[in-house]
Parts: C-alpha cells; sequence; structure tokens
C-alpha cells in the first residue's frame, strides 16, 4: 500500500509498504524524498541497507512502543546524524501496518457459488 511520511526533514515522504493482517511488515520501498544527501537519503535503498530492516518486524498495535526509533525508546536504528527522516519513515510504516491490520474486518464474508 502507499504510505507517506508527511513530517521528513525536507518534506513528505513517499514510500509503498507491504504488511500483512497480523501487522507483520513484509517490506517497505521509498518511492520519494527530498532528504538531505548524505544524511536522509540513506532511506533509499540503493544508498543503504537501513529500509529492509523493516521486513518480518511486527507491529503489536498502536502502543508498541518497541516499533519506533531507539532515540524514542525503541528497536528500530536510525542513522548517525538524522533522526527526524527515520521517525518520520517508521511512524509512517507504523501506520500503514496498522490499517492493513483492519482490513480483514473491511472485507465481506465470502461464501462459496453453487452451493
Amino acid at each position: 500500500m502507499e504510505a507517506t511520511a508527511p513530517d521528513g526533514y525536507s518534506g513528505a515522504i513517499q514510500l509503498l509498504v507491504a504488511a500483512d493482517f497480523k501487522g507483520t511488515v513484509l517490506g517497505t520501498r521509498v518511492t520519494e524524498h527530498h532528504e538531505t544527501p548524505g544524511l536522509g537519503d540513506k532511506i533509499e535503498l540503493r544508498l543503504s541497507g537501513w529500509i529492509t530492516h523493516f521486513a518480518g518486524k511486527v507491529i503489536h498495535g498502536p502502543g508498541d512502543s518497541h516499533f519506533a526509533v531507539k532515540k524514542d525508546g525503541g528497536d528500530i536504528d536510525q542513522f548517525t546524524g538524522a533522526t527526524i527522516t527515520p521517525r518520520a519513515v517508521v511512524n509512517a510504516v507504523k501506520r500503514a501496518g496498522l490499517y492493513a491490520q483492519t482490513l480483514p474486518a473491511q472485507i465481506p464474508e465470502l461464501t462459496s457459488c453453487g452451493e
């Protein structure tokens, strides 16, 4: 799903987030940003593997304090000299994962055809 981190250091950061209905993040990629070259742009896969560390992480509800950057008491590393950018991305990924958890309730139950 598409997600936006509106509070990046240099503006909005656009993301694609894959998460299952249980809140497990399957993958995350940045599709657009205007972060500082050599600092905040480490969110790009071609410059750093940081964005790949979301895969396999589980979001255990809105109050999950572990799904945050370490500077905020969470388990996710930020990179040296930049906290705002990673914090914005982490929060956007968390919101997307929480939204994914609500989707099963929005899908009507399917019935078998021909019965």
